[in-house]
């Protein structure tokens, strides 16, 4: 998909400004938008869709369709998390933290970053001294999300480092032993009822299935373990001879975790 990059109808010079940085930081063209509509700018700049940046929002333009980018659940599963490390009771403990058990000053690597959501909460269950990378293999997905999280309202997001790359590429230019976690959450077999803007991350996300030798990667590349998310009920975790972890009657998610090699 090409993308290029606008702003909403008159823009702030700031926001104008972090518009076009924006832009240069992607790789992408941009366009200003003046009094132009939307799908004007678009075929000014002969692209499939477009980014549309304000101050407080990162939108996806395709189709005539206008996405703002969202963490969806993620948001309130971070709150929860950073609410029970100040002692608060903030109910049962996320079931992605508990297959991965980040701890605070962990480096984690999400290999498939999608909206986010799980990177949002590993940056706020990590805290301020540990590292976050995400890596999505759609330029164009990779572009949406770090702009939102650049404009999150959590601090913990912006300590997210999206980088537009395969997982498959990235891990075997690592070093051994450089994340303390690696994460696979890969698309699922079959759709079912996701936030909104899911639909159009199956739309722009690399759909192959996970490979062995990806995991097989990851081990070398992480101190202590590998985890891999499934849905319901758990069809991908068994192709790769996979075993999830106990989880609750009734979980529309599964993990599997492998230790480091």
């Amino acid at each position: 998909m090409k993308l290029a990059v606008t702003t909403p109808l008159r823009p702030s010079p700031a926001e104008e400004a972090s518009a076009r940085a924006a832009a240069a930081r992607h790789g992408l063209l941009f366009r200003a938008r003046g009094n132009r509509s939307l799908d004007a700018v678009r075929a000014e700049a002969g692209a499939d869709a477009l980014l549309v940046l304000s101050a407080r929002h990162a939108a996806l333009r395709v189709d005539g369709a206008e996405h703002v980018w969202s963490p969806g659940m993620g948001a309130l599963r971070a709150k929860r998390v950073a609410a029970a490390a100040r002692g608060e009771d903030a109910g049962p403990p996320d079931p992605f933290l508990a297959a991965a058990d980040v701890r605070p000053g962990d480096a984690i690597l999400d290999c498939t970053l999608g909206l986010g959501a799980d990177a949002l909460v590993a940056a706020v269950a990590a805290g301020p001294d540990g590292r976050v990378v995400g890596l999505e293999a759609s330029p164009a997905l990779a572009a949406w999300v770090a702009e939102g999280l650049a404009r999150h309202a959590d601090p913990a997001a912006r300590r997210i480092e999206v980088r537009p790359e395969e997982h498959a590429v990235a891990l075997a230019a690592l070093p051994p032993r450089s994340f303390d976690v690696v994460v696979f959450d890969p698309m699922f077999r079959h759709a079912r009822a996701e936030p909104g803007g899911f639909d159009l991350v199956r739309r722009l996300a690399e759909a192959r299935p996970l490979a062995p030798d990806a995991i097989l990667a990851a081990r070398r590349v992480a101190r202590r373990w590998v985890v891999v998310k499934d849905g319901a009920p758990g069809w991908d975790l068994a192709r790769l001879g996979l075993v999830p972890l106990p989880s609750a009657r009734g979980a529309h998610r599964y993990y599997a975790r492998l230790g480091g090699l």
